[in-house]
């Protein structure tokens, strides 16, 4: 057996297949995930260690003009097939964009190349087998399991009516999904975790563009172009399985746009995780020109830059965007040194849409570092926490226990919460702190939006008069 950090020695594969990969679980888990999968009645039909089988019915969905199955759906299907018989090897592991599952025990698995050979026309539904080979299963084990990655091809025949249809060769490659993630020995991400990065982007100024007009001062046009197609699909998606979602994005947008304009003489605003926020073009005209520090990871910036690069009619605006990893680097210090910041003058920290994907002890630190910024008695502070029992699934609402499920199919988990932010805010170094939820703040009856919470800090109280 292979010894391994991740692999649960204890689950039997009578236990995996039940409650990881069989065909009826699998095939809901991937017509979720791909709809174009539920569209044609795709579907698994056996799972074995090693092996599966599906089906492409022959139905109007699935043919072309001469009554035969897509070429493309051909491949769709060898796709899924041969990912599928490969996942079964990795037992114990939910598969990321798939399963609900946390960074740390998740597998990442990824088409990296394929080649479909079309024998003849399917004129009858289409059966598809892969079966791993018996001397590549443990080689594939024992390199998932020892962390590294997985680069395998893999052969999938397609059968109808007893004749072979097409037969495809499919090359995956799968690795631990935590080694995706930047360290300080390797802080430059990989690919895909820059997909989920600016994908999470678009996805926000999706949801943003699609406000309309009332009460908002929102730039759609900016917040449209920002999200793209794939913003406004992703936001779709989720706004499918939380209707509140949309709402709870406005009111948070609103309230920190109120913060910002409340500060007096305002001279500087930082976006901690500035991702596509498209706020620095609409308010700057408003808030009397201040200057902008936009911190994100390198890969994030490069693609904020890509995205306002295409803009048309964008006003000018004093940007300074600064790379950041929160969980690595020193942002007081980053700022600090920088030669265009001044932490006397009057400045809002916006700390958006970030606290609930890291750890009590990294927001402590992110949150401890922000407050020696904050060094004017105007300064502010703006951070969205949400309560506890959304993270550890407590919550008595199901549309919020469903959004995080969701959540945590694209791979964003919520690991952090609190149920008083104004004393969390404290113990950062903030002595005055207010607090709303987002039903507060939009004057809402659905408790599901007290489970959000809106904190404005300030270094040191005011003086009352």
């Amino acid at each position: 057996m292979v010894a391994s950090q991740y692999k649960d020695l204890s689950i039997s594969w009578e236990e995996d297949y039940s409650t990881r990969v069989n065909p009826e679980l699998m095939t809901g888990l991937l017509h979720d995930a791909i709809p174009v999968l539920k569209s044609v009645d795709w579907r698994v039909t056996e799972v074995s260690e090693g092996v599966c089988t599906s089906v492409l019915p022959l139905c109007f969905e699935s043919t072309n003009q001469h009554g035969t199955h897509q070429a493309a759906l051909i491949s769709l299907s060898a796709d899924y097939t041969g990912g599928l018989a490969l996942a079964t090897l990795l037992r114990g592991i939910p598969l990321a964009g798939v399963h609900r599952c946390k960074e740390e025990n998740s597998a990442s698995l990824w088409l990296a190349a394929m080649d479909v050979k079309y024998r003849s026309p399917s004129t009858g539904h289409l059966k598809a087998t892969c079966e791993v080979p018996e001397n590549l299963r443990q080689t594939i084990q024992q390199r998932y399991f020892a962390g590294k990655r997985v680069l395998v091809t893999l052969k999938v025949t397609f059968t109808s009516n007893d004749d072979v249809v097409a037969e495809a060769e499919m090359k995956y490659f799968a690795q631990p999904s935590k080694q995706l993630l930047p360290t300080k020995q390797q802080p430059r991400i990989s690919p895909l975790f820059a997909h989920k990065l600016k994908a999470s982007a678009r996805m926000i100024a999706g949801l943003r563009a699609s406000f309309d007009d009332r009460g908002m001062r929102v730039d759609v046009s900016h917040e449209r172009e920002a999200a793209g197609p794939h913003g406004a699909l992703l936001a779709n998606r989720l706004k499918g399985v939380l209707p509140q979602l949309q709402n709870m994005v406005k009111a948070r947008t609103a309230h920190i746009d109120q913060t910002i304009e409340s500060v007096p003489d305002l001279a500087q605003v930082v976006i901690l995780g500035v991702g596509l926020d498209m706020r620095p073009f609409r308010m700057f005209e408003t808030l009397g020109h201040p200057t902008f520090f936009e911190l994100d990871l390198p890969e994030m910036l490069e693609e904020r830059t890509r995205v306002i690069s295409q803009m048309t009619d964008r006003p000018m605006v004093s940007r300074r965007m600064i790379a950041a990893d929160f969980k690595t680097d020193d942002i007081s210090r980053l700022l600090l040194e920088h030669p265009d910041f001044d932490p006397t003058v009057p400045t809002v920290i916006v700390y958006e849409g970030c606290s609930m994907y890291f750890t009590d002890a990294e927001n402590r630190e992110i949150l401890t570092m922000a407050r020696s910024l904050c060094q004017h008695p105007e300064s502010r502070l703006w951070c969205d926490i949400v309560t506890r029992s959304v993270v550890d699934g407590t919550s008595e609402h199901e549309e919020i226990l469903k959004f995080v499920e969701g959540m945590e199919e694209l791979g964003e988990r919520f690991i952090f919460g609190d149920d008083d932010p104004t004393e969390f805010m404290k113990s950062c170094g903030f002595d005055d702190s207010q607090s709303i939820t987002a039903g507060e703040h939009l004057s809402l009856s659905d408790r599901s939006f007290s489970t959000y919470q809106f904190t404005v800090s300030q270094a040191s109280a005011p003086v009352r008069r």
